[in-house]
């Protein structure tokens, strides 16, 4: 195969909890790492999918998916690839959204001659690059032998576009904020019902709460009386937003309870657990009983899988993957088609 494209979804070790105890039954800690997941969604959509639709455009049928933790996990992954004779390799670790064209990280990789081709724009690294065979051979050999790769980065690809870290809750905010004003190219999965407030399928909001946009609801979650949502929120799916309460520049990612009578400003909501955006703080909110993960039947901590298509449907559509359960490296590999 002339050449290969494997996403790697971070998970497992790399995500911590809360652990230090705090008076008034909050637990906090300062710059905590991410407890969600790269899959959940961000006004409706899966960036998986948007990464997948750039690969397609390459041409490309088909790409490799794997979940686990740390270098180690990605590391066996290139060294297997190696060992299956693939001339050249596409990584995206799925840590970034990037409105990227990959045909052009590709032309300039093989106008460079680079053995690696790192993508990075001013804040760094995105997760995204191109490794020669050699560069393959390389990793096989150093994994085997137990020593960690070292591959020389030359002339890294430095891409200007629009990019935000989806495992930062700050950045992941800013890109909430981007979406619902029109000022990249993602755009909340759901129906408008007025100027910029977009609704998923089966929202219930009560007559009493207050919707200001931009803002985004998504399908199946429930706003209770006196509470308000917006500006600048998006309250993802399987949410119950209680009385009085206000969501304001702030995300609630899926199947989220928020008691009745809060103030979310700011913030980053993922069951019980905020993170403050601005302070780089964060609170248990289910040992007070102010916030907890909603208990359906079946799982519903699978990963978010949408229609490849833009409409709200999220029933036979849906994509039969399951990578963020998994904290060990995956083998084999899962492999889907584009």
């Amino acid at each position: 195969m002339e050449l290969g494209a494997f996403v790697m979804v971070p998970g497992g070790d790399d995500f911590t909890g809360i652990r230090e105890a705090q008076p008034h039954g909050l637990a906090a800690f300062e710059n905590p790492r991410a407890p969600y997941s790269s899959r959940m969604p961000i006004l409706g959509n899966d960036v998986l999918r948007s990464w997948m639709d750039r690969v397609r455009k390459l041409g490309m049928q088909s790409l490799w998916l794997a979940s686990g933790a740390g270098a180690g996990a990605a590391t066996s992954a290139l060294a297997e690839f190696a060992r299956q004779g693939i001339e050249r390799l596409l990584v995206i670790e799925l840590k970034s959204y990037a409105e990227m064209d990959l045909a052009d990280l590709l032309r300039f990789h093989c106008e460079r001659r680079n053995p690696v081709t790192e993508a990075q724009d001013a804040g760094g690294q995105l997760g995204v690059r191109l490794l020669d065979r050699p560069a393959l051979r390389a990793t096989a050999e150093k994994y085997e032998s137990c020593c960690p790769p070292t591959e020389s980065v030359r002339n890294p690809y430095q891409f200007s576009g629009y990019a935000k870290r989806i495992l930062s809750a700050r950045e992941r905010q800013e890109l909430v904020g981007d979406g619902l004003t029109g000022a990249c190219a993602m755009r909340p999965l759901g129906t408008q019902i007025r100027e910029q407030v977009w609704i998923g399928e089966g929202v219930k909001v009560a007559t009493s709460a207050r919707v200001i946009g931009p803002t985004y609801i998504g399908a199946d979650t429930i706003v209770r009386a006196g509470a308000t949502i917006g500006p600048f929120a998006s309250v993802e799916r399987d949410c119950v937003v209680d009385c009085g309460t206000t969501v304001e520049r702030s995300t609630a990612l899926p199947d989220t309870y928020l008691a009745a009578g809060l103030l979310i400003r700011n913030g980053l909501v993922d069951g019980g657990h905020l993170e403050h955006l601005g302070w780089g703080a964060a609170a248990d909110l289910e040992s007070a009983g102010l916030g907890s993960r909603i208990s359906r039947r079946g799982s519903r901590r699978q990963p978010f899988s949408p229609a490849p298509t833009d409409d709200c449907s999220r029933g036979e559509n849906a994509l039969p993957w399951n990578l963020a359960s998994s904290s060990a490296v995956a083998q084999p590999w899962l492999q889907v088609q584009l």
